[in-house]
């Protein structure tokens, strides 16, 4: 099944089911990691990343101290990779910027630039790594799905509004600064709550069907102007760096946050509380839908 809660699951067994299936193509994954680290290291990632957004709405399913625990197996598992990250992401960014570079200084500076920080993932050896993230799942063995006691659907209401605050508070942040660490932190928080929108959409479909999508597409203008920076960053001491190349980037960079500060309010214009509220509503009403259809019959 995909990474998705069915409205015929109770929540509990849905989060301890999805966590778990991450959790295993993890394990399966590492059999053949060693052929190309590079790539397992990215798909690695994502997987964390899916398993510690659906942690966060578990986390009151299983008591601080076990969410904690958990929370920062999978934090610092991922964090065996984060070097790899760092040298793959200036390749990563160049290739979504590829377009508005080119455009703007050439293809054959393009090349030299991409030839540049191709030299410098190939002096990454992404194979220690990814040896040391697999070991940690063999010498955990069993158990990586963790036990979840009951809650209504009340209880993942307020899960998800809790991901919904930080997400608007790190927006607040960020936007009153515009500091590019502020603004990653807005991202990491909007893609918490992109995924687990996607995953509750079939559980809250009135206030969630229509989120993932927006939750991700912020995402994504926050993440094309982090592969600014991380462009400029690798660019330092290019010496013969073609003229307006930083000036070019640094406008694209303030046009999508602009962007994001637009689609941001507009998708967190509700207070936490409010928003918290509006989505049990909306369930509560599709309750009352179907039992009125159903006396209808």
């Amino acid at each position: 099944m995909s990474f998705l809660i069915a409205q015929w699951e109770l929540p509990e067994n849905g989060l301890m089911r999805v966590i778990g299936e991450q959790a295993e193509k993890l394990v399966k994954e590492c059999e053949k990691a060693s052929e190309d680290p590079a790539a397992f290291a990215h798909k690695a990632r994502v997987r964390c990343k899916k398993i510690r957004a659906a942690l966060r709405l578990a986390a009151p399913l299983m008591g601080a101290k076990a969410y904690a625990r958990e929370n920062r197996w999978w934090r610092d598992a991922a964090r065996e990779l984060s070097g790899l990250r760092d040298a793959s992401a200036r390749i990563e960014a160049l290739e979504a910027l590829r377009p508005f570079l080119t455009a703007r200084i050439g293809s054959a500076m393009m090349r030299r630039l991409t030839e540049r920080f191709e030299k410098e993932r190939r002096a990454m050896d992404a194979a220690p790594a990814v040896a040391a993230f697999c070991q940690r799942f063999r010498k955990r063995g069993e158990g990586l799905a963790p036990h979840l006691r009951g809650g209504g659907r009340e209880v993942m209401a307020e899960a998800l509004g809790e991901t919904y605050r930080e997400a608007r508070n790190a927006m607040k942040a960020a936007l009153k600064k515009r500091d590019p660490l502020l603004l990653h932190e807005w991202r990491k928080q909007t893609k918490y709550h992109a995924l687990q929108t996607r995953l509750m959409r079939m559980a809250f479909p009135e206030m969630l069907q229509d989120r993932t999508g927006a939750a991700r597409e912020l995402a994504e203008l926050l993440g094309t102007a982090q592969d600014i920076e991380v462009v400029l960053e690798g660019a330092k001491g290019w010496e013969d760096a073609p003229e307006g190349f930083a000036d070019a980037l640094e406008e694209r960079r303030k046009a999508l946050i602009d962007d994001a500060e637009k689609a941001g309010k507009k998708l967190f214009s509700d207070k936490p509380k409010a928003w918290r509220a509006a989505t049990l509503q909306g369930d509560a009403q599709r309750a009352l839908d179907r039992e009125e259809a159903e006396a209808d019959l």
